[in-house]
């Protein structure tokens, strides 16, 4: 099922090197054109468009019910009021997990 999910970014990667081996340097918007627009937005993906940019690369994470999201922390607490609306609820430390 993971696997699945994953095979349109591999098939990017193995194309993105064959090509990079051919062709002269790409322009790669990394989240956008973050530098002019908040990361992650379409905002920023039609800047970076619009800019000339070859590819636009966004970060990938997925959920723990295997969902793949665009976001670039790994913790939502880090661009999310979470704490505030789940006081109760916490994080376990990776010792924890063990």
């Amino acid at each position: 099922m993971i696997v699945s999910r994953l095979l349109p970014l591999l098939f990017f990667v193995v194309t993105f090197t064959i090509a990079s081996a051919q062709t002269p340097p790409f322009i790669i918007a990394h989240r956008g054109a973050s530098g002019y627009l908040p990361e992650h937005t379409l905002e920023a993906a039609t800047l970076a468009h619009a800019q000339g940019a070859d590819y636009i690369e966004q970060d990938v994470v997925m959920t723990r019910d295997d969902v793949l999201i665009v976001l670039h922390d790994i913790h939502l607490d880090t661009t999310t009021n979470v704490a505030t609306q789940h006081p109760n609820r916490h994080r376990l430390s990776a010792a924890a997990t063990m």
